[in-house]
């Protein structure tokens, strides 16, 4: 009788160590097929409607935003004179060639990232650079709408620049200063990386700190003022963490629940599997 139990011990762990490896490898990114063209559509509309569903947490953290934007606002023109009286060869550089690169070809970027992990077969950057590509198509096209609605001055476009020039949506096309939209793409790119690879100290750390020096970046080449770049940089935050959510509907993992009897030995199997 020992020997049974010691028998049907052995092969249960064996058998919840071999369905965990299998649960591991179970994951299913988003791939490039019609689902995911679709999600545009669902996951885009999901996001503009989700505020209908907020709840007090979510309502506080956009009145946090809200306030942070409102400050930055009182402040556009001090922070203007402060980068544009400070600047150096090297920041020059350092902002041409790192931080302006990262907003403005981001989805360069994102399609590199994802032949890479079609080359090399990794799923997951592939499919994490398909969900970063979404959320900044929805970013981008969010914060363009906003853009045409308010057009407003850049600082460089005026003689004076002034922070309350906004012409509203019957503007010239070509004073679309808020919110800024390398900012957007940024943070919207940086944000589904850091989630998807938290685990990971380095990606996290190096996605926002490219992030936030091309929003920094915006304002030393004097192309947007700080209240630009807070609610843009808001904008690509929350739809990268939408849209990285919402890409976790696609994961698909196996739970074991061993159990274990006097004479007997079972497994129980949670299969989680949540529409795309």
């Amino acid at each position: 009788m020992f020997i049974k139990k010691c028998l049907l011990l052995s092969a249960l762990l064996f058998s919840v160590s071999v369905l965990r490896a299998a649960g591991a490898d179970s994951i299913q990114y988003p791939e490039l097929n019609k689902t995911y063209v679709k999600s545009y559509w669902y996951h885009g509309k999901a996001f503009v409607v989700s505020p209908a569903k907020w709840e007090a947490k979510q309502w506080l953290g956009f009145g946090a935003v809200a306030g942070t934007g409102i400050l930055a606002y009182t402040q556009d023109e001090k922070i203007q004179k402060f980068f544009t009286d400070h600047r150096s060869t090297a920041a020059d550089n350092f902002s041409k060639y790192v931080f302006e690169p990262f907003g403005r070809f981001s989805p360069v970027l994102i399609g590199g990232l994802y032949l890479t992990g079609r080359l090399v077969k990794d799923n997951r950057l592939a499919g994490t650079s398909l969900t970063a590509a979404k959320s900044l198509a929805v970013s981008s096209l969010i914060g363009g709408v906003v853009k045409q609605l308010t057009h407003r001055h850049r600082p460089y476009q005026d003689d004076i620049p002034d922070h309350a020039n906004w012409d509203g949506p019957f503007g010239d096309i070509h004073y679309n200063s808020f919110p800024s939209g390398h900012s957007t793409a940024a943070f919207s790119m940086a944000t589904v990386f850091a989630m998807e690879y938290r685990s990971t100290i380095w990606v996290p750390a190096l996605a926002y700190t490219l992030a936030t020096g091309t929003a920094v970046s915006r304002l030393y080449d004097n192309k947007h003022w700080v209240s630009d770049v807070v609610i843009g940089s808001a904008l690509g935050f929350v739809t990268g963490r939408f849209m990285w959510k919402q890409s976790q509907g696609n994961h698909k993992q196996v739970m074991v629940l061993p159990s274990a009897g006097t004479n007997s030995a079972s497994l129980t199997f949670i299969i989680a599997i949540a529409e795309p």
